[in-house]
C-alpha cells in the first residue's frame, strides 16, 4: 500500500512540474509579438520591444506618433542637426530637446554597430536599403525590423508592423484609419484642369526628379494633379529640354531654395518659372512622404494646384491632422 501511495504522490508531483513547465512555456509563447517587415522576414521578439535603437529621423518621428517615445536608447544624428525636426520632436521629448538620447552614429551619417550593440537594444529600426548594417545587426542577434516606404501601403503595414512589436499595434491602426480617410476625401475637383507637377530633388538636385511609380508620384496623384514625368523610374536624372517638353505647371522643391531654380539661366524661359510657380515644402518635418505624412504632402501641393483648396482650409487640416497623429493640440503653434 504505501508503495501504491507513493507512486500516486510522485505521479501527481510529476504532473504538477510538467504542467508548470507547460504554462511557462505557453507564457512565454503568448508574450512573444511578431511582424513582417519590408523585406517579408517575420521578425519576432519574445516580449514588447522595451529598447529600441532607431536609425533614421522618419522613423523616429513614427517611434513618436505611436506614443513609444519611452523605449527610445538611439537615434541618429541627424534629429538633432535637422532644425526643424530637432525644433518639433523637442516639444514631445526633454531628452531629445537636452540632446540626451544616444546618437550611434559616425558623424551623423554613417552608423556605429559596435556603438548600437552597446545600447544593448532588443530591436533596431531601419531602411531595407542599410544592407551592410542589417546584416551585422542580424549576425549578432539582434533583430532588425526593416522599412521601404515605398507606397502608401507598405507604409502603413510597416507603422501597423512597427506598432505591434512596441506594443502599439491599437494606436498605429488607428493613425491608419484616419491618414486613410483623410486620403479619400482627396478627389480632384472635376470643374478644374489637373495641373503637371515637376518634382526635383534636395540640395538643389533641380535635374533630378521622381518617376512614374514612385513615393512621390504617388502623393502628387493623391493631390489631384499629374506627375510631369512620365518615365517609370525611381530618380531620373533630366536635361532642361526635357522640362521644357513635359512643360510643368508648378514645381516643388524639397530641401532647396526658390533660387536654386531662378538662378537656372537654362530654365529662365520655362512658363513654370516665368510665372513664378515654384515653390519650396517648408519646413520639411510636417510633409515627410516616407511617413504617414505623405497625406499632408499631398495636401500642401492640392493648396498649390486648386484655387478651392484655400490655405486656411489648408491650415485647418494640418492642425487637425497633427493632433491626431501626435495625440496633443497646438503643436503647430
Amino acid at each position: 500500500m504505501k508503495v501504491n501511495r507513493i507512486i500516486v504522490v510522485l505521479l501527481l508531483v510529476c504532473c504538477g512540474i510538467w504542467s508548470a513547465c507547460q504554462n511557462r512555456q505557453s507564457g512565454t509563447l503568448n508574450s512573444q509579438v511578431k511582424a513582417v517587415d519590408s523585406r517579408g522576414k517575420e521578425v519576432v521578439l519574445a516580449h514588447v520591444a522595451k529598447r529600441v535603437v532607431v536609425l533614421f529621423p522618419s522613423l523616429v518621428d513614427e517611434v513618436y506618433m505611436l506614443g513609444a517615445e519611452n523605449s527610445l536608447v538611439g537615434i541618429p544624428e541627424q534629429v538633432y542637426q535637422l532644425e526643424d525636426t530637432y525644433s518639433f520632436l523637442s516639444k514631445l521629448d526633454q531628452r531629445i530637446a537636452k540632446k540626451e538620447l544616444a546618437t550611434p552614429t559616425f558623424a551623423g551619417q554613417a552608423n556605429n554597430v559596435e556603438s548600437i550593440v552597446g545600447l544593448n537594444p532588443d530591436l533596431v529600426l531601419t531602411f531595407n536599403t542599410d544592407q551592410d548594417n542589417i546584416s551585422q545587426l542580424e549576425d549578432l542577434g539582434i533583430p532588425v525590423f526593416t522599412f521601404s516606404s515605398q507606397d502608401e501601403k507598405s507604409i502603413f503595414n510597416e507603422l501597423i508592423g512597427m506598432g505591434a512589436l512596441l506594443g502599439k499595434k491599437a494606436r498605429a491602426e488607428e493613425i491608419v484609419q484616419f491618414v486613410s480617410a483623410e486620403i479619400k476625401k482627396m478627389t480632384a475637383p472635376k470643374d478644374q484642369i489637373q495641373k503637371k507637377v515637376y518634382y526635383a530633388w534636395s540640395k538643389g538636385r533641380v535635374l533630378s526628379t521622381s518617376g512614374r511609380g514612385s513615393l512621390i508620384d504617388m502623393a502628387i496623384r493623391l493631390s489631384g494633379a499629374a506627375n510631369a514625368c512620365p518615365l517609370e523610374m525611381e530618380a531620373p536624372n533630366v536635361g532642361a529640354e526635357t522640362i521644357y517638353k513635359w512643360n510643368p505647371d508648378l514645381i516643388i522643391l524639397w530641401n532647396s531654395k526658390l533660387e536654386d531654380v531662378y538662378n537656372l539661366k537654362e530654365l529662365a524661359a520655362l512658363p513654370a518659372v516665368k510665372n513664378k510657380q515654384v515653390f519650396v515644402m517648408s519646413p520639411s518635418f510636417p510633409f515627410d512622404p516616407h511617413t504617414v505624412k505623405f497625406m499632408l504632402f499631398a495636401k500642401q501641393i492640392r493648396h498649390w494646384c486648386f484655387s478651392d483648396y484655400t490655405k486656411q482650409q489648408l491650415d485647418q487640416d494640418m492642425t487637425i491632422a497633427f493632433e491626431k497623429l501626435y495625440g496633443k493640440a497646438g503643436l503647430l503653434q
